[in-house]
């Protein structure tokens, strides 16, 4: 293979340094490997990256963003196996990695510490802590909307003091596993869609965040897309993708709208298309008290959970949302700048009055309970073009994380050897966690992966040789090439637009088997599609991924539902949409599967998708033994 070969018409190149590990993605996750494994004396490494300054983790955040760990202040009593449990509480983990993400929180949180996270504590050093959703005890910290942010900064930091290799402008568009898919060993790249490169690696990390290509609007940001469609085209195996979060969010500019937005109880207004104006959310609550009280819950209770719709609940706030604008075809907002109608501050349920009081937050108008309350949440609509003092904001139901991924073990690599997945890219989380853990598992991530790399894989691998690499490529980026061609035809970006707007009305928060079977056929038919890649070989390679992305996604919802799965996590099933107002009385919550994880794997071989499920492996009744595990550690059994 050499400099003057093609692919899909454009140069094919070949990197010939053998990378001890190349780390996928440019975000917390992604860092904090980089991080890790210099520490661990593996120098031979490189991040490629489509946009350095792109992600979630550096462009996105939320009122008060959260950091979960042990507590680790005041008389809070508090141990991994703790932790663990609570992971584990959430249904659909499994035990082993909930006991690996508490045993390292720590760890990791004052890793973070160390190179300038700024989290909070008192003048004794106590890192004080508070509660979140899912939480039993205090165990969460936060610098305020921008954690990850700060995170991703300083660890990038961390990961250029030493002198950590930058593969910017570069999209991954395919894993080299020589057609035999028991290994990967290199990356196919293309960079500034221009030119295709090879990369070889012995060992490569995928920190690629969750798939919002998946779905039309999102609260992700606009420059995070997502690659999990490249793990899956290996035949790497999910776990519980079908478990999202979903939440209130705006679409102008992409936030989440929790905690403090919420506690102070702002306006909820719908508009139809002559411009006529209704406060709607009287109309789904018996009372002015229970409205408020429900709107208010939706701070700590962000993620839409079916549980909460009983009893007017929380999550009522989000089915009124979605009938005003899915149903009824209106456009929804949330308004700072008036009460809402007959609320009366000296009434509030008592859970909201007694925050308020000690919050010193008892003003005339929610703008001004906000401004009590949270500052920096104005100022960064402000810094966005958005004056909430002065307009509606415009919001939506949307996906904000993806709880499932690739499943992968307590090392994080998945079932193609040498391939790990960090981050939201990785299956860790059940059907509910506490917010907060996602940064949490992804600093863990990074370091049991390049823990594992630098004390094992390295030290017990034999590798190829650059010839053989060489040879072995060639042959299988032809094959891949085969795949891939067409011409004329449809715009990729017209269909991955179509696309997008399937999964969004079929397979985000509500889901019903009979739309679900509808859009699956829908998206084969997308799939028949001649398309040409020389035209926009970013945009086709993106349209591919989340087209085959959209086939395991379907294929784990529909075979969850037909193995009598009901409503759960963050997401409603029913039987068809028309039924949306009978749920607003409450749906049947499952708990047949709390013990199960959802596999869903592609076949690249006979082109077909299968789900199906296992017992989730239990918390481990660890050995703590102090002189034993010493042996074992000198010995490197730990990673046996």
């Amino acid at each position: 293979m050499s400099m003057q070969q093609k692919f899909l018409g454009k140069d094919l190149a070949v990197n010939k340094n053998i990378y001890d590990c190349l780390i996928v993605g440019s975000g917390a996750a992604a860092y904090n490997a980089a991080v890790h494994l210099k520490e661990k004396s593996v120098g031979n490494l490189a991040l490629i990256t489509e946009s350095r300054m792109a992600g979630t983790s550096r462009n996105t955040g939320s009122d008060k963003q959260t950091y979960y760990k042990i507590a680790c202040s005041g008389d809070e009593k508090d141990s991994p196996r703790a932790m663990a449990e609570t992971l584990f509480a959430g249904a659909s983990m499994d035990g082993d990695i909930a006991l690996c993400e508490a045993s390292h929180s720590l760890e990791e949180f004052f890793h973070l510490v160390s190179i300038g996270v700024d989290f909070p504590h008192n003048r004794y050093g106590e890192y004080a802590g508070y509660k979140t959703d899912h939480d039993p005890l205090q165990r969460a910290s936060s610098i305020g909307p921008y954690t990850s942010k700060k995170m991703t900064e300083c660890l990038e930091q961390a990961a250029m003091a030493r002198n950590t290799e930058i593969i910017d402008k570069t999209r991954v568009i395919k894993i080299l596993t020589g057609g035999d898919k028991k290994r990967s060993y290199g990356l196919l790249c293309l960079k500034d869609d221009k030119e295709y490169i090879v990369y070889f690696a012995k060992n490569i990390v995928f920190a690629t965040g969750g798939p919002p290509g998946l779905y039309s609007n999102t609260v992700y940001p606009e420059s995070h897309f997502g690659s999990s469609g490249i793990m899956a085209r290996e035949g790497v195996v999910f776990a519980n993708m079908t478990e999202w979060q979903y939440g209130i969010g705006s679409i102008k500019f992409r936030w989440n709208l929790s905690g403090s937005y919420q506690q102070i109880i702002p306006r909820y207004v719908s508009i139809d298309k002559d411009g006529n104006e209704e406060e709607f959310l009287d109309k789904y609550f018996s009372s002015v008290k229970i409205r408020d009280r429900a709107v208010f819950l939706k701070g700590y209770q962000w993620p839409f959970d079916p549980a909460k719709i009983k009893d007017e609940g929380s999550s009522t706030v989000d089915m009124a949302i979605y009938i005003e604008k899915q149903v009824k075809g209106r456009r929804v907002y949330m308004d700072f700048m008036k009460n809402p109608k007959d609320f009366v501050l000296e009434k509030l349920e008592e859970t909201a009055l007694e925050y308020l009081t000690k919050s010193d937050a008892l003003c005339a108008t929610p703008l001004e309970r906000l401004i009590k309350l949270n500052q920096p949440s104005i100022e960064l609509y402000m810094n966005n073009g958005i004056d909430l003092s002065k307009e509606y904001l415009e919001i939506d139901v949307m996906p904000q994380h993806q709880n499932g991924g690739a499943e992968v073990n307590v090392w994080w690599e998945t079932s193609l050897k040498h391939l790990f997945s960090i981050g939201e890219c990785a299956g860790t989380h059940g059907v509910h966690r506490p917010g907060g853990s996602a940064l949490n598992s992804g600093q863990v991530g990074g370091l049991r992966a390049s823990s594992y790399i630098a004390g094992h894989a390295l030290k017990n691998d034999s590798f190829y040789g650059v010839d053989e690499l060489t040879s072995k490529a060639a042959a299988e980026i032809e094959a891949f090439e085969k795949e891939n061609l067409g011409s004329g035809g449809s715009s990729s970006l017209e269909l991955l637009g179509t696309l997008q707007s399937i999964n969004s009305k079929c397979a985000a928060f509500i889901r019903s088997k009979a739309d679900l079977e509808k859009s699956e056929a829908e998206i084969k038919a997308l799939g028949e599609k001649n398309v040409n890649p020389q035209e926009n070989p970013s945009q086709f390679f993106k349209f591919k991924e989340m087209l085959l992305f959209s086939r395991l996604l379907h294929d784990g919802i529909l075979g969850y539902i037909k193995n009598g799965g009901k409503s759960r996590g963050s997401y409603l099933i029913v039987n068809s949409m028309d039924d949306i107002d009978a749920c607003l009385k409450g749906p049947e919550i499952d708990q047949a599967h709390r013990d199960k994880v959802i596999n869903t794997v592609y076949s690249p071989k006979d082109d077909k998708v299968s789900s199906s499920q296992r017992q989730v492996r239990p918390i481990p009744e660890s050995d703590t033994w102090f002189e034993k595990i010493w042996h074992e550690y000198r010995e490197g059994k730990v990673f046996l």
